[in-house]
């Protein structure tokens, strides 16, 4: 009874408390309605008014821009969606009976409402719910500027409405962003669709059956008997034949299907498919259950020894006063938009999935983010979302199967990734500023320094030294075990210490390391997230910097023990050069490298980090010989190079310390490229687009890095210039003048011995003008060889450049005296312009080269006689969009390489004779200079043919003209002592009449107005206006190419008499010849 009461009451009280809250809600969601219904509304048309909703119809209604959402219906609906889930979820605990359950909700709006600056942490028992990768958000493209601002102003409307402390703000942001996108515009994620099964067709069908019916006339003929076995023969042979019919047909079609598929694969992502015909070394999938993940994440990123500080190191060098102390203000608001401008819009975005490119499009957003930035700078507290990371797999081997194969890219919110940016950015200026980073040793995270490039120089130009000059010489390349995931945090912390970083950072970045968690996902499954208590991220914006401090301190413990090679320069190398984890030591003793190396490894095991002797290799050389020399780490040894080549900043050092095996393999990875482009069953066009943006940009860094002599690739671009020609379509004789010239006709494709000899002065320029004194210093040479050195040809073009900088800017054109752009000062330009004026030195001075060989060629260099011939640039779009054949005919009628008989004569000695009027058939003769032709009309017809497309252009603009209105001049006032804002165009005569006429000669025989002029003249087109007494006479000539000045003077000459007589009946007339060459080519 009692039990029954008390089971009663607490029905009852659940039924009101539920009933209030319902009430509650309720009012709430009227009280907000009321609160919409009155409002500024804005409509797309750019309408506004503080009105209802109701009125917002009503004016689209009339004005007829219904249907598009304005920016205050927009809002309302988003306001009111997310009352009516606050509604559905209160409801949903009443229905669980779970009162703890419903008073959370009511506690956390309350201290939303209060916004309470003490927010609570979350539960720690509660489990954290695990990362799911989101789809994509189709967002506009940054050129569409109105929808983008449409979408400023709601978010920044609905960001602003939001309540809470900025932490609880922060980690709402995101949600909202991407709820917002995604309901508006949805996901540009494709669910992968389950292959469907493939019917067979009615061929196939044939071919099975005749298959199987094959197989019974064997099985018959071996029980037949000998008349039998004759006629099973013939049944055979015919269905032998009908069965290959049929199968050739089949694999026709399986190869047009074939084309179809990778030409929509290509258009649909070019670089992505011209990356996967070549990235085909790596590659696999993880075959690990969740358990062994979780259990390697736990090993891997664990450190039970994290609560105890490191300090220094012992003999740890004391360091100097500091000169400019850092910047610790607020992030100020240019700092967070540079930030934000030189983030790429297609980076992945973190587990919120919010890119960069809302960020970069919507500035009222940003705003209110960096408002935000500026409390999370004086609170020193991280919210939880920039401390979580998404975790992407990238394998490492050919077949990467376990999770130690695999590289982890983290993925994390763009608004953590802002800010740590600005945070690394001014750390990086306060180490720069004091010199705190020797950037001799270290280069890695300092920007202006081309770390891999000039360390690499610098320790090939020392081995090349010693072993040139006799001297002796140990390197030693050390390889880390998992260094970005074993450095731990406090050695971070201790290096803050070591170089004074402000308490005020050193917080920060304490606070976003203590919570930093990962998890990773794949296809199958989604890892629990672990906490990273020792290691860096890849992705993160701090974490780079962060390790190249802690290797700092490292390396200057331990640099001091020896001393570098000194060179006859006067120049101290130091001992150690390093890139982030890659460590190379460079001695000139033996007793030097051991002692080094033995400091070298205390300091890492201090550091709780270890060398990996098995990956380390070592170089001896002695007397101009490479010799073998024993170093151990530990008592383990570390293996010559004479075991195995090693590889460190993307250089190879073989034995024999020479790069003659690297140009072979260069010339191998050209070649298969060039076949592998050559299969992927593209078009021709298509194919020279994956040649010139996928193939070139992956053989310029071992051009620019390794010796590679301009004669091996002379022969490279002789093996490229046969695919070039086949893929065109045009003979083998065309000359690689036509392919890469900026003659006449200019293909958007680039010589690759241009492209070398560009890279290899870029790396001559990096080096000599490095801000290293020690690397420009020594200036080690690029490149090897005698027909070409970079030195001297960098010393040539700035020898140019200087010498036009004294003539100065030379008139260039029709233009008047300072109308043309002037070329930019030598002396007054900067290093990176210094760089861009010579390498566009050299390639004039390529374009000049090839100039002079285009003289040489007596048949395809005719072009250069031709005069007043507009230059003609083919682009990549198109170079798309052509047709092969009429590609073909362009290059090959611009230097007469189209089989003609006059030129099969030549190949195949076929008859040279014209078989109209038994004249040679040369190309002149055939587009120009046939009198059968002309007298059959084939050259009217094509005259015919241009004139009707420069008509049909003509009225397009006609028609145009007609249909404006009158034009009214308005008086521009102008303020004083403030200057218009732009100049007045004046309107030409053909903008000023609205009667145009036109008449073509095309079709019938045209017949000038008689209120013109009376004449038997029959220009192409007469264009006139009566009201305006204005008259154009237009004749088109389509000429051989040398012929165009001539056929212009000598319409200009025919017409002139026309013109004056025009004139003398009170008409203004003009004559315009016009002229295109028969090859295509205009004036």
């Amino acid at each position: 009874m009692t039990m029954r009461r008390l089971s009663d009451l607490r029905d009852d009280g659940e039924v009101g408390l539920s009933s209030r809250i319902e009430r509650e809600e309720e009012s709430s969601e009227s009280v907000m309605r009321q609160q919409l219904e009155k409002k500024v509304q804005v409509c797309s048309c750019g309408w506004q008014k503080i009105t209802t909703v109701r009125g917002l119809k009503i004016h689209q209604g009339k004005k007829g821009c219904g249907g598009k959402v304005g920016q205050g219906n927009r809002i309302e609906q988003y306001f009111l969606r997310s009352l009516r889930s606050k509604s559905a979820e209160v409801q949903r605990q009443v229905e669980n009976h779970s009162s703890q359950d419903i008073r959370n909700p009511v506690l956390e709006e309350r201290e939303e409402v209060r916004g309470t600056e003490g927010e609570r942490e979350p539960s720690q028992s509660k489990r954290e719910k695990a990362w799911e990768q989101k789809a994509r958000v189709s967002w506009p493209q940054a050129k569409d500027k109105m929808t983008w601002e449409s979408v400023d102003r709601d978010l920044a409307m609905v960001l602003e409405g939001l309540k809470g402390t900025a932490m609880a703000k922060l980690e709402r942001m995101g949600e909202v962003i991407y709820s917002y996108g995604l309901d508006r515009f949805g996901s540009s994620d494709r669910r992968k669709r389950e292959p469907a099964q493939q019917c067979q067709s009615r061929r196939q069908k044939d071919i099975r059956e005749l298959v199987l019916r094959r197989r019974q006339l064997r099985k018959q003929w071996k029980r037949a008997t000998i008349e039998e076995k004759e006629g099973i023969d013939a049944l055979q042979e015919e269905l032998r034949c009908r069965l290959a019919t049929l199968r050739r047909a089949e694999n026709l079609r399986r190869k047009r299907k074939e084309k179809e598929r990778v030409r929509t694969l290509f258009y649909k992502d070019p670089f992505k498919f011209t990356k996967g015909l070549f990235n085909q070394e790596k590659g696999g999938i993880l075959r690990t259950s969740k358990e062994e993940v979780e259990e390697y994440l736990r090993k891997t990123h664990s450190d039970p020894g994290r609560e105890g500080g490191l300090g220094f190191p012992p003999d740890m060098p004391p360091l100097g006063e500091i000169e400019s102390q850092m910047d610790v203000v607020p992030p100020r608001w240019k700092e967070v938009e540079a930030v934000v401008r030189k983030a790429k819009a297609s980076s992945a975005p973190g587990p919120n999935g919010v890119p960069y490119r809302v960020y970069k499009n919507a500035p009222g957003v940003l705003r209110f983010l960096w408002k935000l930035f500026k409390v999370v700078w004086h609170k020193q507290s991280i919210p939880t979302a920039w401390c979580r990371a998404g975790g992407v797999l990238i394998p490492k081997e050919k077949e990467s199967v376990r999770i130690d194969q695999f590289r982890t890219i983290s993925l994390l919110n763009v608004e953590g990734k802002i800010f740590f940016s600005i945070v690394a950015k001014r750390l990086v200026q306060y180490l720069e500023k004091n010199g705190l980073i020797d950037t001799t040793v270290q280069k890695a995270g300092i920007p202006g320094f081309a770390g891999c490039i000039e360390h690499t120089s610098v320790i090939w130009h020392q081995i090349q030294t010693a072993k040139q000059e006799g001297r002796e010489l140990h390197v030693v390349f050390l390889d880390l075990a998992n260094a970005f995931g074993s450095v731990p945090h406090s050695l971070i912390w201790s290096a803050c210490e070591y170089f004074r970083v402000p308490v005020e950072i050193v917080n920060i970045m304490k606070e976003y390391f203590k919570d930093i968690r990962l998890c990773i996902g794949t296809g199958e499954f989604v890892s629990d997230w672990q906490k990273l208590e020792v290691g860096i991220m890849a992705g993160c914006t701090i974490s780079p910097l962060a390790f190249t401090m802690a290797m700092e301190m490292v390396i200057r413990a331990s640099k001091w023990v020896v001393g570098g090679e000194r060179r006859r320069e006067g120049l101290r190398l130091p001992p150690i050069r390093a890139f982030m984890d890659d460590m190379t030591l460079l001695t000139t003793t033996v007793p030097c490298t051991k002692r080094l190396l033995e400091r070298i490894n205390t300091n890492l095991r201090w550091a709780r980090m270890r060398i990996k002797p098995s990956k380390s290799r070592s170089i001896s050389v002695t007397k101009g010989k490479v010799v073998e020399q024993k170093f151990t780490v530990e008592g383990e040894e570390i293996p010559s190079i004479r075991v195995r080549p090693v590889k460190s900043l993307g250089r190879w050092y073989n034995a024999d310390l020479s790069d003659r095996e690297q140009v072979e393999q260069l010339r191998k990875d050209v070649v298969e490229g060039l076949e592998k482009i050559d299969r992927s069953g593209l078009p021709g066009q298509l194919k020279l687009w994956c040649m010139q943006f996928g193939l070139f940009p992956r053989v310029m860094w071992p051009m620019s890095v390794y010796e590679v002599p301009l004669s091996k690739v002379e022969k490279l671009e002789r093996v490229v210039n046969s695919y070039v020609k086949k893929w065109l379509g045009v003979p083998r004789c065309l000359s690689s003048v036509a392919l890469y010239g900026k003659g006449i006709l200019q293909l958007p494709i680039n010589s690759l011995v241009e492209e070398f000899k560009c890279a290899k002065v870029r790396t001559e320029l990096l080096l000599t003008g490095s801000k290293d004194r020690i690397v420009s210093g020594l200036a080690p040479n690029p490149s090897k060889g005698k027909k070409w050195k970079p030195k001297v040809a960098v010393q040539e073009a700035e020898a140019a450049l200087r010498h036009g900088e004294i003539m100065g800017n030379v008139q260039i054109g029709r233009g008047g005296l300072g109308r043309t752009s002037g070329k930019p000062m030598w002396r007054k330009a900067d290093q990176k312009e210094k760089r861009r004026l010579v390498v566009e030195q050299i390639r004039r001075q390529e374009e000049a080269s090839r100039q002079v060989k285009a003289v040489s060629l007596a048949k395809q260099g005719q072009w250069l006689n031709w005069e007043g011939v507009e230059r003609k640039q083919v682009t990549w779009r198109d170079l798309w969009s052509m047709e092969s054949n009429r590609l073909k005919f362009l290059l090959g009628a611009t230097y007469d390489v189209l089989p003609s008989p006059d030129n099969l004569r030549i190949w195949t000695d076929g008859d040279p004779s014209c078989t109209l009027c038994s004249g040679v058939a040369t190309l002149r003769h055939i587009l120009s200079g046939c009198k059968v032709s002309l007298a059959q009309g084939r050259y009217t017809w094509r005259h015919n043919q241009v004139l009707k497309c420069l008509a049909a252009g003509i009225e397009m603009r006609r028609q145009q003209v007609n249909a404006e209105g009158s034009h009214k001049k308005g008086i521009q006032f102008v303020r004083e002592g403030e200057k218009s804002k732009r100049a007045v165009k004046s309107r030409s005569t053909t903008q000023e009449a609205k009667d145009w006429q036109m008449l073509v000669d095309v079709g019938g025989k045209l017949v000038v107005p008689q209120e013109i002029v009376t004449t038997n003249l029959r220009p192409d087109i007469v264009y006139w206006s009566t009201s305006q007494q204005v008259v154009y006479f237009i004749e088109l000539t389509v000429p051989w190419e040398s012929s165009l000045e001539e056929a212009y003077e000598r319409k200009k000459l025919k017409y002139e008499e026309l013109r004056l007589e025009a004139e003398q009946k009170g008409w203004k007339a003009r004559v315009f010849p016009v002229e295109v060459g028969c090859r295509g080519s205009e004036v």
